[in-house]
């Protein structure tokens, strides 16, 4: 009986190990991997807004800097997603705004900032 209980549990680990081995084609397709000895950072895509907060965590004015140029949108969404703070204001290059962020309860928001095609956001706390 332990003889069959061994065979039966190695026919079904050979079963599964082929089950989930890569196929000839599948290795074939797969394209190969560069593995480099240096790390680095990510080039910062040209359509994301240059975003800066003063004095994170805040308690009463959030102080949002960017280099939008234009009409812009700036949010501050809370932890559900949802815009708490909208503010359409109107930017030339590096500008900064100030939020008024006193009556808003403790805890993690988002600012969002959209100019155009461009985005940024950043996290930020209140109340610390």
């Amino acid at each position: 009986m332990k003889t069959f209980t061994l065979l039966v549990c190695l026919l079904a680990v050979g079963s599964v190990a082929r089950a989930q081995a890569p196929t000839a084609k599948a290795v074939a397709a797969a394209p190969p991997a560069l593995i480099t000895a240096t790390m680095g950072t990510p080039a910062t895509p040209p359509e994301t807004l240059k975003l800066r907060l003063n004095h994170n965590p805040v308690t009463n004015a959030l102080t949002v800097h960017t280099d939008a140029t234009g009409p812009t949108r700036i949010e501050v969404n809370g932890a559900d997603g949802r815009p708490v703070i909208t503010r359409d204001v109107l930017l030339a290059g590096e500008s900064a705004v100030v939020l008024s962020v006193a009556n808003l309860p403790r805890g993690a928001y988002i600012v969002n900032c959209v100019a155009g095609e461009r985005r940024g956001m950043k996290r930020v706390i209140l109340g610390q």
